[in-house]
């Protein structure tokens, strides 16, 4: 009987892990983010299909060489072609601003959200 109630509690104390695990998850995933800006070069766009609904994903590379896919809305994803290089604003993984180089450089002007 001992042996049941241990593998019992070893069940219920991995069901109460797993669902704290999943609570901080999402409440870190809604938590408001800091506007972040860096100059980068758009490495392509991207449109996928969830739920019945279009997601739009761009990929940019950042200065230091890092990259990095950013989630943005339809009318953002229409303006932004691979090879454009400017000033991507973005609060976690979501798109917030693009500025693209215009002829003698950047003229960033952009206020998000």
């Amino acid at each position: 009987m001992t042996m049941w109630l241990y593998l019992l509690l070893a069940v219920v104390g991995l069901a109460i892990l797993g669902v704290v695990a999943l609570v901080l998850r999402v409440a870190d995933g809604n938590a408001p983010s800091e506007i972040e800006s860096a100059h980068a070069q758009v490495l392509g766009v991207r449109e996928i299909a969830v739920s019945g609904a279009a997601q739009h994903w761009v990929a940019f590379r950042f200065s230091d060489g890092h990259q990095r896919e950013l989630l943005a809305t339809p009318s953002q994803a229409d303006v932004i072609f691979r090879g454009q290089q400017g000033v991507v604003h973005f609060a976690g993984d979501r798109l917030t601003g693009w500025v693209p180089e215009l002829g003698g450089g950047v003229h960033d002007l952009h206020s998000s959200e």
